[in-house]
């Protein structure tokens, strides 16, 4: 008897594991690629703009459109090219794989864990960095308790909703939100837009200007976002079991299991979706605040910086709409800075839970994972303070984790990229191989960031 399943990761109508285990044989259908089965379908894509769109959106965009108008505008469309591959191929060796790129990158030995466990303490500053910033939109809205109280209580709800389990009650309001700040501000724009060819002619690469320095490693480092996201993204598509994914669970059951002739296609296409489409948007998005940020805050010579961020950056729209829209702005503002956190507490425990486990294979049990996730969750809550309390002004920090991310992002790329060639083994995989173009921007991306790296950090000596 042969059972026909729709993977539960996609749209569609499904059985359940009880129904296949009536026969031997499964039959897993292709998901259907209508816009509906597309938004339902949407998930790893999102989850890894969301990383950035906090961050690097609101923090860096605006500064930089603050301190130096236009002239650092063309480094959001060239981060987002340059770095595209590494979030794609990611993405792409789960879906044609059927597991995480860990495993990928175990292939390379002990020292990528050590490399991406390292990263992942390192990235405390990060995450202290994003707190304070949505601390600051807090702060912006009840001034009822100091900005490190309030930074504080954004790490403490965020461990509370991933201990707890709440996180999909929550998911959908903070959703709404985001949309609602991403309208916003392109109505922002729409209203204050100077005149194209003010901001076009600053699409092609320049040098910095002077004092720019340490704000172009960070836009490169945080646009679109840190290329570690990627192993993130990856493991998300593995809880999504999308693609291959739903098919090996199925195989390690002792399943027959044959597919639709269309069932990696339509994944496929699905994950493209996914992935392309949050891009875009992201990018547009951060190219945005970068010309409002010049339109709006640099005639009247004002940088959001220090406690006073979130109300700084909020002039950008209350200067348009007028006083009325500050409490939509912020709430908007909140909500993409607290699912960036939320995202990278998830994601970057479960990248530093798989490091430890593979390093020392004894550890690898449920239990034991689960202490090594939590524990790096609270090792970020006590190191996030220090940091927040010893360095409070969110620009600051985060400018700095920027930098480091800036500086961790070739190697990580280039892991990616051996992971899709030399992964993809048999003739089924080497069919979703990467073209010629992909893979020629793919090098591209891993050289260029390893010399704006390089540039960034003599030039950072030399003053």
């Amino acid at each position: 008897m042969t059972d026909t399943l729709t993977n539960p990761g996609v749209a569609g109508p499904s059985a359940s594991d009880d129904d296949a285990q009536r026969g031997s044989d499964i039959y897993i259908d292709a998901p259907g690629t209508t816009l509906t089965d597309t938004w339902k379908n949407a998930g790893p894509g999102i989850a890894a703009a969301m990383t950035g769109i906090g961050a690097s959106h609101i923090m860096h965009g605006p500064t930089a459109g603050a301190q130096f108008g236009y002239a650092l505008l063309w480094i959001v469309p060239v981060a987002y090219i340059l770095k595209y591959c590494c979030f794609e191929f990611a993405h792409r060796y789960t879906m044609v794989k059927g597991e995480t790129i860990m495993n990928a990158y175990a292939r390379l030995g002990k020292w990528p864990f050590w490399y991406l466990g390292f990263q992942s303490l390192a990235n405390t500053f990060g995450i202290a960095g994003r707190a304070l910033g949505c601390g600051a939109m807090l702060w912006a809205a009840f001034p009822i308790m100091p900005l490190e109280a309030w930074s504080m209580l954004v790490l403490l709800v965020t461990i509370a909703i991933l201990w707890l389990g709440k996180y999909s009650v929550f998911e959908g309001i903070v959703k709404v939100a985001i949309i609602v700040f991403a309208l916003s501000s392109f109505v922002a724009f729409a209203l204050q837009a100077p005149p194209a060819a003010d901001y076009l002619s600053r699409l092609l690469p320049t040098l910095p200007p002077a004092g720019a320095m340490i704000l172009f490693g960070s836009m490169f480092g945080y646009f679109p976002t840190t290329t570690e996201v990627s192993a993130m993204q990856s493991n998300w598509a593995v809880d999504k079991k999308s693609g291959m994914v739903y098919v090996k669970e199925m195989r390690a059951k002792g399943y027959k299991v044959e597919v639709h002739p269309d069932y990696m296609k339509n994944s496929m296409t699905l994950y493209r979706r996914d992935m392309n489409v949050s891009y875009i948007v992201a990018a547009l998005t951060g190219m945005v605040f970068v010309i409002v940020g010049a339109v709006v805050l640099n005639p009247i010579g004002l940088v959001p910086e220090g406690r006073e961020m979130g109300v700084t950056i909020a002039r950008i729209y209350t200067d348009t709409f007028g006083a009325w829209v500050f409490p939509i702005i912020i709430a908007g503002g909140i909500a993409a800075l607290f699912s960036t956190v939320f995202t990278y507490f998830d994601g970057q425990a479960r990248v530093f839970e798989e490091c430890c486990v593979r390093l020392k294979t004894d550890w690898d049990k449920p239990t034991t994972r689960k202490l090594i996730n939590r524990g790096f969750q609270v090792l970020w809550v006590i190191g996030g303070a220090a940091v927040m309390f010893g360095m409070p002004k969110p620009i600051v920090v985060v400018q700095a984790a920027s930098i480091l991310a800036l500086i961790f992002s070739p190697i990580i790329y280039w892991m990616t990229i051996k992971a899709v060639t030399d992964g993809f083994e048999t003739p089924e995989e080497r069919e979703h191989m990467p073209g010629k173009f992909m893979l020629g921007l793919a090098w591209t991306g891993t050289i260029g960031l390893a010399i704006v790296s390089i540039y960034v950090l003599i030039a950072m000596a030399i003053a």
